[in-house]
């Protein structure tokens, strides 16, 4: 279980044994003719997890010293009567079950997994430092020191400690800063502390009072004696501690080849060898140490500063669908309140003075009369305003970090992405369900997905968070709604967060949230948080695979079966599913799952739908069993609610027609689950297509309108008798009603005898079939028609189990 103190870690400890004990004397309260093994088998498994709770405390490092021996001594004795409970289960000839880890258990595992970053030991931070860590006599040096950048190696660098001196300068905390980047790589930290300055100067709490160690009473950093400091970051999912020595690289000259802080009223008069404030190249070489160094790239400060200050990060995309109108009266709002951070950062094509793939701090937003106005600065020390109109032209994407106060309720998780097989039939994203209770519907959840980090050379995987709303928070859940705006699921992204902005649509909801990686070549840990405002309450739980049955298959779409969504003439060619479900055990209903995970860059949808197993043409609202709702890049899923055991047809889509890609989908089902696949129209046959139209000659409209006869006209040659079958679509969606007729084309030439039709005109979207068809050896007339004279194109499909000739008349 998760604690981070010696007492919270005891108590849990203890509460758990008890709880073996309590099961265990049960046993007493029993029938003589009563088995004690449904007993015995409870007891076991819970003294197991109070004795992996007692391990998870000693190896916790927060145990005193005069305490590890007690405490070493309850979990030898749970662990003892763990082996006597299992000796009496296997004495009544039974053995003990698999004892599973908690949820609770795997999480501290994978935080503690998460705690080697880049090779160097990351522990989990546990209470604040004692003053005398800072105070040995024995200097402190670090076995190894961040590697440096190419042109700070180019000045023959030497490792040296600030001068004691420019500890004792005092500065006010109304003074203004310059960052003076330096001869490093890494843009993006270095903007999030120059914003972080300029804020601390107008809202007063300083910077280095939260996270650089030793400090002072004030809570100032303050000079270690013993060279030794601590910084505390926000990594991993947890905050973390770094230790590391005083020592920074100037060159032979002495000049500083680290980012300094000057006051601004002093920057210009500053001597090369001037360091400035020491706090703030200390908190980098902390930071630099743990992320690989120096030569560390990065061109977007949210991240850099969620991790130094812990406030939500958030990235706004300028260039789609983003209404700047809008943004600016929010972000403008919570600036003036103190409740934000903003950050800019440019894409690979930028306007003259502007540097490509850069970060840019914002200093101040502005109304002056009509005039929205942005204070920007460049750790290259540079500083400038532009027009927020302008701003939203010239730079790729907004960086913001919110106060994390803004919304106090927070739950959080930790889990991990296995590392990918060869098996393609598996989904390997977890699924949580979150409940959220407040006193208005009128709000939003955030919920931010947090991929783990663990060395510079390996990449980070395109992550994204899906969120399904369930209908009817305490009622049965059936049938989940989706957002109606597309961009309320995100889109994969490369970044170390995914921050999701969902707004509640009732007072209790009830909300899937799926946290998504696509592909990926290694096991990945992550963190979801949920965090809404003050007053509500909130649960997150790990939805585990339970359900009893459960089939997984793997599918492609292609360039001749990637139809398009319902409102396509195409959607028919999409793959196609018989499922069949069977009766659950006591006669229950039948309640499942669908899951579909697919190619990232495409919007995918799946329905079950009442088609008995058949190849299904056009969907109906009266068709549909369940659906996954609007279409969502990279994954698809909805509950399937309580049904009869019987036959259905599933389809899988993609949004747009011709949109290829492969998908795994999976059924779980509390009853027997079979799926197989529906052949498509016409599988297996020779296959023939005719484009053509009507037009001012051709459009003879249907038999009693005078001008049947001139409309166009197929002629299909069969050598031997065969079975025909064909279908007339519009290539675009259109309201006319349209009919095929088959004709046996007489001596003349002409049409003769009639042998099928598609029946009434109709303007279904898939168009009209004549189904199968056996035909002679012969010369056949195929019409298609309009129910009124119209112009426009159609497409004719004409399949034959034997070869045949087709020729437009």
């Amino acid at each position: 279980m998760s604690f981070n103190t010696y007492e919270q870690g005891l108590k849990q400890a203890t509460d758990q044994a008890n709880k073996a004990i309590q099961i265990e004397f049960s046993l007493s309260t029993l029938s003589p003719i009563t088995s004690p093994l449904g007993v015995l088998q409870k007891a076991f498994p819970a003294y197991i997890l109070a004795a992996e709770i007692y391990s998870n405390l000693i190896s916790s490092n927060l145990v005193p010293l005069h305490e590890i021996s007690n405490i070493k001594r309850k979990w030898r004795l749970v662990l003892e009567r763990a082996e006597k409970i299992k000796g009496k289960i296997e004495n009544l000839g039974s053995q003990v079950g698999r004892v599973e880890i908690t949820d609770q258990g795997e999480e501290l595992a994978i935080l503690r997994r998460s705690s080697k970053v880049n090779g160097i030991d990351i522990p989990l931070w546990t209470s604040e430092p004692c003053k005398n860590e800072f105070q040995s006599i024995e200097k402190f040096i670090d076995d190894r020191q961040p590697e440096l950048a190419e042109e700070q190696l180019k000045h023959n660098p030497l490792w040296k400690e600030i001068p004691p001196d420019c500890w004792d300068t005092k500065y006010s905390d109304n003074s203004s800063w310059i960052l003076k980047q330096g001869p490093v790589s890494d843009c993006s930290v270095v903007v999030a502390l120059g914003v972080r300055l300029e804020y601390d100067k107008q809202f007063k709490p300083p910077i280095d009072r939260q996270s650089l160690y030793p400090k002072d009473e004030n809570g100032r950093a303050v000079r270690s004696e013993n060279g030794k400091h601590v910084l505390k970051l926000l990594l991993n999912g947890v905050w973390r501690k770094v230790t590391f020595d005083a020592l920074l690289p100037h060159s032979s000259e002495l000049h500083p080849l680290y980012t300094t802080c000057q006051p601004a009223n002093v920057f210009s008069d500053a001597p090369a060898t001037s360091v400035g404030a020491p706090a703030v190249p200390l908190l980098l070489k902390g930071y630099f140490k743990v992320f690989g160094g120096y030569s560390l790239k990065g061109s977007n400060p949210a991240p850099d500063q969620y991790a130094i200050t812990g406030w939500i990060p958030e990235r706004v995309s300028l260039k789609e669908g983003f209404q700047r109108e809008k943004e600016w009266k929010r972000l403008f709002q919570h600036w003036k309140e103190g409740n934000i951070m903003i950050s800019l950062g440019t894409g690979e094509r930028v306007s003259e003075g502007l540097a490509r793939l850069h970060a840019y701090g914002v200093v101040a937003l502005r109304e002056d009369g009509d005039e929205r106005l942005v204070d920007v600065f460049d750790p290259g020390s540079t500083a400038f305003t532009m027009s927020w109109d302008r701003i939203c032209l010239e730079f790729e994407a907004l960086h913001l970090n919110w106060k994390s106060s803004l919304m106090p309720t927070v739950a959080t998780r930790h889990w991990t992405w296995p590392k990918p097989t060869n098996d393609s039939t598996s989904i390997t994203n977890p699924q949580y369900r979150l409940n959220v209770s407040s006193s208005s519907s009128n709000q939003e959840i955030w919920i931010l997905l947090s991929q783990h980090y663990t060395s510079k050379d390996r990449p980070l995987d395109d992550i994204a968070l899906h969120v399904f709303e369930e209908h009817g928070h305490g009622a049965k859940r059936g049938r989940l709604i989706r957002p109606e705006r597309a961009d309320q699921t995100s889109p994969y992204a490369n970044d170390m967060h995914v921050l999701v902005r969902y707004p509640l649509r009732q007072a209790e909801s009830s909300l899937l949230v799926i946290p998504a990686r696509d592909r990926g070549n290694f096991q990945t840990a992550f963190t979801l948080n949920t965090f809404v405002s003050e007053g509500s309450t909130l649960s997150l739980d790990r939805i585990s695979q339970t359900m009893p049955f459960f089939q997984c298959i793997s599918g492609s779409l292609n360039s001749r079966n990637a139809g398009g969504h319902p409102g396509n003439p195409t959607h028919l060619l999409n793959p196609q599913y018989k499922v069949v479900l069977g009766p659950p055990t006591r006669g229950l209903k039948l309640k499942g799952r669908i899951a579909l995970q697919g190619h990232k860059e495409k919007a995918w949808n799946v329905k079950l739908l009442w088609g008995k197993g058949e190849l299904i043409s056009d969907v109906s609202d009266d068709m549909i069993i369940a659906d996954t709702g609007p279409y969502s890049h990279g994954m698809a899923y909805c509950d399937v609610p309580h049904v009869d055991s019987g036959t259905f047809t599933l389809v899988v889509s993609t949004f747009e027609p011709d949109q290829t890609g492969s998908y795994t989908l999976s059924f779980e089902a509390t009853g027997p689950v079979s799926i197989t696949s529906i052949p498509s129209e016409g599988a297996g046959m020779y296959s023939r297509i005719v484009n053509g139209a009507w037009d001012e000659v051709s459009s003879g409209g249907r038999p009693s309108s005078g001008g049947y006869s001139q409309n166009p006209k197929v002629e299909v040659m069969l050598p031997t008798p065969g079975t025909v079958s064909s279908r007339l679509f519009l290539p675009l969606p259109s309201p006319t009603a349209i009919n095929l007729t088959i004709f046996r084309r007489d001596t003349g030439g002409g049409l003769g005898e009639q042998i099928c039709t598609t029946g009434p005109y109709s303007d279904v979207i898939s168009g009209v079939s004549t189904g199968k068809v056996i035909l002679d050896k012969g010369i056949y007339v195929f019409v298609p028609s309009s129910y009124e004279p119209v112009k426009g194109k159609w497409t004719m499909k004409i399949w034959s189990d034997v070869a045949i000739s087709v020729e437009s008349v």
